[in-house]
């Protein structure tokens, strides 16, 4: 069977993997948005990420349930099997939800942002130095650490001004850590990829393994008494940003193995914090020049992450970004 020209990421190339990662982020900026409204109207942040996660499942179970290719994408990974934990990526996507639901109230969004992206730069870098993305090995060079180091820098910038509670600083590591593991569900899910041929299957995968965790865990809590009971709200937008983080899987498996884990991970956070900015416009909200500052800042991460030792973006096999 052939594979489809979207499919195909190993000839995609690297600007237009980049430019998908971007619109990936600023979907997930509009999700945020939309999960917080939701959060506030069924008022339960936990239960607002399981019906969002709920929404994006639905969405590859119909992927799942009309497209024979995805069918076949399922079988190609049952015939040639990964290790186990390669199938995990979603439960560390999983493990980030909890962790938002819970950690936020307590240290505030601008602590837990701050250490959710320096865990996650530096768990991208370590993940492609190790060679566990798809696209191979890609060194910790100069220009990639500087890249890593920005993006932290950016999303501090982007946070001045904003309230921080300094009494359960203990939270901040652990965050660090959930934060370093999304970068091995990009890894993880890139490979199960490469097995698919098709996003929209590993897509399945994901959800399977990863809102299967979220489903268990929830279920315990609710036994205990820890899920208020709630209604669902009637507006349809609500429910948009499980489409939002469905598309943002899709995009991170068809670009990471051309741009690797860092690149993926930075872009992201680029199309996050031009995202927001293009709310606020929508909102009526003038943006901070600091949030400004973090896009600039960012921006020149996107690039510094695609350079090679010698400064020159690394070319393999006719692909900018990939490096043996």
């Amino acid at each position: 069977m052939t594979r489809s020209p979207l499919i195909e990421s190993s000839r995609t190339p690297a600007w237009l993997a980049v430019a998908l990662v971007v619109l990936g982020g600023a979907g997930a900026a509009a999700q945020a948005a939309v999960n917080a409204e939701l959060s506030h109207h069924i008022d339960s942040p936990l239960s607002a990420a399981v019906v969002s996660n709920t929404v994006g499942g639905l969405f590859f179970i119909a992927a799942l349930t009309v497209s024979p290719r995805v069918r076949d994408g399922l079988r190609r990974a049952w015939r040639h099997r990964l290790p186990w934990w390669m199938y995990s990526g979603g439960v560390f996507g999983a493990v980030f939800v909890f962790a938002g639901a819970y950690a936020v109230p307590l240290i505030g969004v601008a602590a837990f942002t701050v250490a959710q992206v320096c865990g996650n730069s530096l768990g991208a870098l370590a993940t492609d130095s190790a060679g566990l993305g798809p696209g191979g090995r890609l060194r910790a060079t100069p220009p990639r650490i500087l890249a890593a180091g920005l993006a932290i820098a950016a999303v501090v910038l982007a946070q001045l001004g904003k309230g921080v509670d300094t009494t359960i600083w203990w939270l901040v590591p652990v965050v660090m850590l959930i934060g370093a593991s999304l970068a091995l569900q990009g890894a993880f899910n890139g490979r199960v990829n490469e097995i698919t041929r098709n996003p929209l299957s590993t897509g399945f995968v994901n959800f399977l393994f990863g809102t299967g965790v979220l489903y268990l865990v929830v279920a315990v809590i609710a036994l205990a008494g820890g899920v208020p009971g709630f209604t669902l709200p009637t507006q349809p937008w609500l429910y948009l940003g499980g489409v939002f983080g469905a598309a943002l899987v899709i995009v991170s498996m068809i670009a990471v193995r051309v741009i690797g884990v860092l690149r993926m991970a930075v872009s992201i956070l680029a199309g996050q914090l031009g995202g927001a900015i293009g709310l606020d416009l929508l909102m009526g909200v003038r943006p901070s020049p600091w949030v400004l500052g973090a896009v600039a800042v960012t921006a020149v991460a996107v690039g510094l992450a695609g350079l090679s030792r010698s400064g020159a973006p690394k070319i393999s096999n006719g692909v900018v970004g990939s490096e043996e």
